[in-house]
């Protein structure tokens, strides 16, 4: 594991990561949050800026704001992937995406949901903190699971003792739920930690890692066996894209969760993975 994490100050909370660009999407994730489980929301900052963290935490007295880490993991991270090209998806970068699995580690909650800043909560947030008595909480990816598997050079520069299926399983690295205190996800957090950390020291196995830290933690699933936990539903990470939401003018407002949830009954987290968020991030 990275150095020790932040001290563990509330049983249960919500982990993110946001610049300026995405604080719109804290703020709705928050706003969503309180409606549904009142949940503390920890966000890392990537360069909210003063006047935004103020607005934020006004607006939302559950949320903390927190420095990333200065640990020896991030700056490696920056390092290895901050020249790294520009993303499709306006306002994103890559190597904050490869630094999730050492934030999760530095979370100030015994257990701990990573929700990434683009996602909102429609409803049952209490049962998807339920699904996290039984083991570590992950959730299938829907938006492109069939370009979502490692490649098969992975393996040969980063191998599994076990038998598996380099295929499977197909998720989501958006939203997670890991209990500090088990040692199952203990286990599946230092795997995913030394598959980010080995893609820090060798190019190739950047390379063959799909989709950055969501690859890696696709390989620390495999090492660990721990395929059975991802959940068979795609309630808990629904991609606007499969929803009637899909095209249609939201806002970014007051009303804007209503407005989800009567187009979006099936979801109970919504998630814009591969689409612009609503709120017009700019690169």
């Amino acid at each position: 594991m990275p150095e020790a994490a932040l001290s563990r100050t509330a049983d249960c909370g919500i982990v993110t990561l946001a610049d300026a660009r995405y604080a719109p999407g804290v703020d709705m994730l928050c706003r969503s949050v309180r409606e549904s489980l009142d949940l503390p929301v920890a966000c890392f900052d990537l360069g909210l800026g003063a006047a935004v963290i103020q607005r934020l935490c006004t607006n939302h007295p559950s949320l903390r704001v927190l420095p990333m880490p200065e640990s020896a993991d991030l700056l490696a991270v920056r390092r290895a992937f901050e020249s790294a090209g520009p993303l499709a998806k306006p306002g994103k970068r890559v190597w904050p995406i490869w630094a999730c699995p050492f934030l999760i580690a530095a979370s100030p909650f015994a257990r701990t949901f990573w929700i990434d800043a683009d996602i909102v909560v429609l409803r049952h947030l209490a049962g998807l903190v339920s699904l996290l008595d039984a083991g570590p909480v992950l959730t299938p990816e829907n938006f492109a699971p069939a370009v979502t598997p490692n490649k098969p050079e992975l393996y040969r520069l980063l191998p599994i003792a076990r038998r598996f299926d380099p295929l499977e399983p197909r998720l989501n690295a958006g939203i997670s739920g890991w209990d500090h205190a088990r040692a199952e996800d203990r286990a599946l957090l230092d795997a995913y930690c030394h598959a980010v950390r080995s893609a820090c020291a060798d190019p190739r196995i950047a390379n063959a890692i799909s989709w950055w830290d969501q690859g890696s933690l696709i390989w620390a699933v495999q090492s660990c066996g721990l395929e059975h936990r991802v959940v068979r539903t795609n309630a808990w990470n629904l991609c606007i894209r499969n929803t009637r939401a899909k095209g249609i003018d939201v806002g970014w407002d007051d009303g804007t969760l209503a407005r989800l949830r009567d187009l979006v009954p099936e979801g109970n987290l919504l998630h814009w993975n591969g689409t612009a968020p609503p709120w017009g991030v700019v690169a």
